[in-house]
């Protein structure tokens, strides 16, 4: 056999081992499944630790832009918003890439006094995708630090974050917020690039 033809066999046999591996996950704006390890009052001591709220389960992803939304919200006492702070990011378990950190502290509270916001990141993430991705298994962590925790009625308090409200792939020049640090940010928009309306804001 001509060496060409065994190096066009050997890819042809890489590349079906390669879809038999992945599972039926990836069309554009389908969920991507999330598993959480936390209370909506994020764990940890004040401090410099590393902490992790869950893991997106990204195997199979072939989209280069992972759009992910958490809810937070800021307790309140009975008369203003509460002390508290925390910085979050997302990590790549593949290449431990991480995308920008966002701050959140009281600051941040609603205009209707502890309601809900959205942290929103855009990433042009590094994970590898399609036949580049030879993991059996890829993952993103949401991670954050707890800058400043309280104590109030007996409970110590900080930064109460929620399950994601969207986690999904989307092709690259979707959006206009498309940053390869994520660019997070707090009650962002996705603007379409095609002039469509803004969505999820």
């Amino acid at each position: 056999m001509p060496p060409s033809l065994v190096a066009e066999l050997g890819e042809l046999k890489r590349r079906i081992t390669a879809l038999e591996r992945k599972p039926k996950l990836g069309s554009v704006n389908e969920r991507i499944p999330y598993g959480s390890f936390q209370s909506p009052s994020v764990e940890g001591v004040a401090g410099t630790a590393v902490n992790t709220l869950g893991v997106i389960n990204s195997t199979g992803l072939n989209q280069p832009v992972l759009l992910c939304m958490i809810p937070f919200h800021i307790p309140q006492s009975s008369t203003a918003a509460l002390d508290v702070s925390i910085t979050l990011w997302l990590r790549d378990m593949v290449t431990q890439a991480k995308s920008a950190e966002i701050t959140i502290t009281a600051a941040n509270d609603s205009v209707y006094p502890g309601a809900t916001r959205t942290i929103t990141w855009s990433w042009v993430h590094p994970q590898p995708i399609g036949f580049s991705n030879t993991a059996e298994w890829a993952g993103f962590t949401v991670d954050y630090r707890v800058n400043k925790r309280v104590t109030y009625n007996g409970q110590s308090l900080t930064v109460g974050v929620g399950n994601p409200l969207l986690i999904t792939g989307v092709p690259l020049n979707t959006y206009v917020e498309e940053a390869a640090d994520g660019n997070p940010r707090i009650d962002g928009g996705l603007t379409p690039t095609d002039g469509g309306p803004v969505t999820w804001q």
